[in-house]
C-alpha cells in the first residue's frame, strides 16, 4: 500500500506565563488583537489574568488550542473593512481542556468578513481557520450560520474532526500531517455544515454590506495598478463618491483602506518569496513610491520593518527566534494562509 503523503506542521505555543504578571494581560490581548478586540478588564482582573495559546500551521489551515478566562470579544466594521482577512473560523467549545478530557459542547462559525458583535470565548477551545476560498461554493451556505453556536450531531462530529487534527498538529514528534487529511477537511466541513439541512432561518441581506463586499473585492484585485483610487472604486461599485465614503469612514476612508490592503498583499508576498526576491522589488509591485515610503507605511501597520517581517517568517520555520520576534510569528502565519 502506498504511504501517505506528509505536510509539515510547525508549532508556536505562547503563555502568560512567559511575562511579568503586570503584562500577561496587555501579552495575551496582543496575540487576540491579530484578528479580534477582546474586552478590557479591571485592574485586580488583569493581575490575576493567565491564560496560553497553543497554534499549529498547516499550510492549508491554522488550528490554535486555548486556555483563558472567559471574556467578550467582537470584529468590529472598521477592523473588517480594513484587514481584508477573507477566512472562515470554526470554534470547538470544550467542556474542559483537553489534557483533562474535555470534550465539545458545540461549534461556533464565525466568517471573519463579517461584523462579530458581544461574542463570548469560552474558558476552554480549539478553533481552525481556512481561507474562504478553500471551502469552495460551500462557503457562502456556511457563512449563513455566522454567530451561530451549533450543537447537534454533524456539528460534534466536525468538532470531533478537529480536535484530532490539533492533537496531531501538537505532537511536535510526529512534525507532519497525512495530506489527506488535510485535504479531506473542506469538504468535511461542508458536508456537516450544509444549512439546508438545518432548521435556521436566512439571514438577509444588508445592501451596504453587499457594497463593501464588490468594493474591497475590486480593491484586492487591482492592488497592482497604479490606476486604483476612491473614484474608479466608486464608478465600478456603482456608487457615488459620498456613498463610497461614507461606507468606509470607519476604516479612515477609502484611500487609506487601500493603502493598508496593498502593504498586507506586500506581506503575503514577503511570506511566499524567496529571500532572494528584493523587498524594492515588492514594494513596487503594489505602487509605493519608493523603498522608504513603503518601509515606513509597513512599520504603521505591523510594528516591524519589512526586513523584521521577513525574519520572523524565517525564523518561525526553523524554531529559532528572539523573543521580541515572537509576537510577529502569529501574523505572519496569517499572511500566508
Amino acid at each position: 500500500m502506498a504511504s501517505l503523503k506528509k505536510s509539515p506542521v510547525i508549532v508556536h505555543r505562547f503563555s502568560t506565563d512567559m511575562v511579568a504578571a503586570e503584562h500577561r494581560f496587555e501579552a495575551f490581548r496582543s496575540r487576540i488583537n491579530t484578528m479580534f478586540e477582546m474586552q478590557d478588564f479591571d485592574a485586580d482582573e488583569r493581575l490575576s489574568f493567565g491564560g496560553g495559546i497553543e497554534s499549529v500551521n498547516m499550510g492549508s489551515m491554522l488550528i490554535s488550542g486555548m486556555r483563558t478566562q472567559t471574556f467578550r470579544f467582537q470584529r468590529s466594521r472598521q477592523r473588517l473593512v480594513r484587514d481584508f482577512l477573507d477566512h472562515m473560523l470554526l470554534r470547538v467549545d470544550l467542556s474542559a481542556s483537553l489534557d483533562q478530557g474535555g470534550r465539545p459542547e458545540a461549534l461556533t462559525v464565525i466568517d471573519l468578513g463579517r461584523v462579530s458583535d458581544g461574542g463570548m470565548t469560552p474558558a476552554h477551545n480549539v478553533s481552525v481557520i481556512f481561507s474562504r476560498a478553500s471551502l469552495g461554493p460551500a462557503a457562502e451556505q456556511i457563512s449563513r450560520l455566522h454567530g451561530g453556536s451549533l450543537a447537534f450531531p454533524t456539528a460534534l462530529f466536525l468538532a470531533d474532526h478537529i480536535l484530532s487534527l490539533f492533537r496531531m498538529g501538537r505532537n511536535v514528534e510526529a512534525n507532519t500531517v497525512p495530506q489527506e487529511l488535510l485535504s479531506l477537511t473542506p469538504s468535511l466541513v461542508a458536508a456537516c455544515l450544509d444549512p439546508d439541512q438545518i432548521s435556521i432561518r436566512r439571514a438577509r441581506n444588508d445592501i451596504e454590506t453587499m457594497m463593501l463586499v464588490r468594493a474591497r473585492e475590486f480593491i484586492q484585485h487591482n492592488l497592482s495598478s497604479p490606476s486604483l483610487t476612491p473614484d474608479l472604486v466608486a464608478r465600478e461599485i456603482g456608487v457615488s463618491r459620498a456613498t463610497l465614503y461614507r461606507l468606509f469612514d470607519p476604516a479612515g476612508g477609502v484611500a487609506r483602506v487601500i493603502r493598508e490592503a496593498r502593504i498586507k498583499a506586500a506581506a503575503r508576498s514577503l511570506t511566499r518569496t524567496s529571500a532572494e526576491m528584493r523587498i524594492g522589488d515588492i514594494a513596487h509591485a503594489f505602487c509605493f513610491a519608493s523603498d522608504a515610503h513603503f518601509s515606513r507605511a509597513f512599520k504603521a501597520q505591523f510594528g516591524c520593518t519589512p526586513r523584521e517581517f521577513r525574519t520572523a517568517l524565517t525564523e518561525s520555520e526553523t524554531g529559532r527566534g528572539e523573543p521580541d520576534a515572537i509576537r510577529l510569528v502569529f501574523p505572519t502565519w496569517l499572511a500566508a494562509l
